[in-house]
């Protein structure tokens, strides 16, 4: 089974340019390591769309397809699972909080996510040897060929 890190098109041009997956900050972590979060989710994971401030109204995560419009595309890469840290190991591997811990659940929770899902690394991944899709303007994920 694969675990998805889900990102736009734009952030897709940087990645390929560096030919790594590398972890960062979600504004979160300043307490532990940044993680490259993964899902298990094998169609969207919540909690990947981009955060939307509109005047007068407390920020949201931005759908799939309000993601999609608005960062240029959606692209997914694929690592096998046995590659990612999951749940305890995870959260212990990053050091972080069992307080934090439990709020990125519940915030995750709030945004309809599944953060039993939720995988990750604090290393950098090569981005040779991963599945990588894009999503179609049919909204269906596509195999995206390098070449």
């Amino acid at each position: 089974m694969l675990a998805w890190h889900y990102t736009t098109g734009r952030k897709f041009q940087h990645i390929t340019a560096s030919g790594m997956l590398i972890p960062g900050g979600i504004e979160v972590e300043s307490t532990g390591t940044p993680v490259l979060w993964f899902s298990r989710h094998q169609h969207w994971e919540p909690t990947a769309g981009d955060e939307c401030h509109e005047a007068g109204q407390p920020p949201r995560r931005l759908t799939m397809r309000e993601t999609y419009m608005a960062s240029g595309g959606l692209v997914r890469y694929g690592c096998e699972l046995k590659r990612l840290f999951v749940g305890e190991l995870l959260r212990r591997k990053a050091r972080l909080t069992h307080e934090l811990w439990a709020e990125l659940y519940a915030v995750g929770k709030l945004q309809q996510a599944y953060p039993a899902a939720w995988c990750g690394s604090v290393e950098s991944i090569p981005v040779d040897g991963l599945v990588v899709h894009v999503m179609s303007d049919s909204f269906k994920w596509q195999r995206h060929d390098a070449s």
